[in-house]
């Protein structure tokens, strides 16, 4: 049973991958919400803040280059860096991702992904949560600072490459 990660947002504007993830996690006992973009993906983080239901995961979907969508992750990472993000890409080189996620915390698949290998990465994150818990405390900061963090991205230093969840060897295509 997992203890770290309940509550999942989904972030992608294709609507029927999102539905079909979604339509996945929610049968394996995850509580579930979705965002149309970055904007929404923001709204929805900052409410889920104020009513005390916040979210553990992001999983943000990339299925061309999206400049904004890597000004997200920065503003996850700065404003509320409890929240784990997965990045799903079907581009082929990962290596521009891998730099801005946090090794510890996040993780990246390239699509097609299938629903196996999507739980095989959400399982692999929480076994790294509860093997930090207590060893990383994660402050949020408060909500004046992240209004406008600005591009920090290109003021970060190098860090580790974050980990690559490769395909699983299954019998089951299926793929969302």
């Amino acid at each position: 049973m997992l203890q770290h990660i309940k509550n999942i947002l989904v972030v992608d504007e294709e609507v029927e991958l999102r539905r079909s993830i979604i339509r996945h996690l929610r049968r394996n006992g995850f509580v579930m919400d979705s965002a149309f973009g970055d904007e929404d993906a923001r709204r929805k983080i900052t409410t889920s803040r104020k009513i005390e239901l916040p979210y553990d995961l992001v999983i943000r979907i990339f299925l061309g280059h999206h400049p904004a969508g890597i000004e997200f992750i920065d503003w996850v990472h700065h404003c509320h860096p409890d929240i784990s993000i997965v990045v799903i890409s079907g581009l082929g080189n990962m290596d521009w991702i891998a730099s801005i996620l946090n090794p510890e915390t996040d993780a990246y698949s390239q699509n097609p992904l299938t629903p196996e290998e999507l739980m095989a990465v959400i399982g692999g994150l929480e076994d790294k949560l509860r093997t930090s818990q207590g060893t990383n405390a994660l402050a949020t900061l408060s909500p004046e600072k992240c209004k406008n963090p600005g591009n920090r991205l290109l003021q970060k230093k190098a860090r580790p490459e974050a980990p690559r969840i490769s395909h699983l060897e299954s019998d089951n295509t299926t793929s969302f």
